[in-house]
């Protein structure tokens, strides 16, 4: 297993767990309405569980089995790859930031914290497309 699979499985793995301590926050907040300050992480914990495990988890594994390119450089442009997994949780971790901190003082810092969140996460998968692309290919013979 390539050693950028592997740091992605295991930050997906942890944006899984804080993605369901903030569902279940939430959700303790919702039955028993304790602390309504909550409501304010509702959308970072389901960005995190959606774009932080899932998509994570999808890209670390599509990077390991997808076939392999040559024997040279077996999965593409490693620096790419890199690249990608790091403006991903650098594009979350920024969205775990600004997000509830927009709720709590909206001004100008939040909104480009979350743009600059967004550009990330739209890079990482442009970046992901990029290394991924030429190892779909026909198999030779259909």
């Amino acid at each position: 297993m390539p050693k950028l699979t592997r740091w992605s499985l295991r930050s997906a793995f942890i944006f899984l767990m804080l993605g369901s301590i903030g569902a279940l926050l939430y959700w303790t907040n919702v039955l028993w309405e304790w602390l309504p300050l909550l409501d304010v992480i509702s959308p970072t914990y389901l960005h995190l569980i959606v774009v932080g495990w899932l998509t994570q988890f999808i890209f670390g594994v599509i990077y390991w089995m997808f076939p392999i390119i040559s024997k040279v450089h077996p999965r593409g442009d490693t620096r790419a790859a890199w690249a990608m997994f790091v403006c991903l949780n650098a594009g979350l971790l920024a969205r775990m930031v600004f997000e509830p901190w927009r709720a709590f003082s909206p001004n100008i810092v939040n909104a480009y914290g979350l743009l600059l969140s967004a550009c990330l996460q739209v890079a990482a998968a442009v970046l992901f497309v990029w290394v991924s692309w030429d190892r779909v290919r026909e198999r030779a013979g259909t």
